[in-house]
């Protein structure tokens, strides 16, 4: 990615799931469920899968810390997840 936030140098997927690490987050389990996308999607943090579906990428702090742990998938937020919870919501955009 450039400084220039919208503009990347390597397609991106359909679906752009954000993995929030913040605090609240990060106290909360935020690890674990990279660490379980990244094995579902088999891609690295900021990879995108190779059929373009996904992109997963961390993010500094969604805003949702009250719901943390926390990811986006587009726009939509899903909170207090486990990393179970997670890989569960990522097959509603498969």
């Amino acid at each position: 990615m450039t400084f220039y936030a919208q503009f990347h140098l390597k397609p991106r997927g359909r679906h752009i799931v954000r993995v929030c690490r913040g605090t609240a987050c990060h106290v909360r389990g935020s690890l674990a469920i990279m660490e379980k996308l990244k094995s579902v999607l088999k891609v690295e943090e900021n990879g995108t899968t190779e059929d373009l579906r996904f992109t997963l990428e961390p993010v500094a702090c969604l805003g949702a810390c009250g719901l943390a742990p926390v990811l986006m998938v587009n726009d939509e937020t899903h909170g207090r997840l486990t990393p179970e919870d997670a890989a569960r919501i990522l097959d509603n955009y498969a």
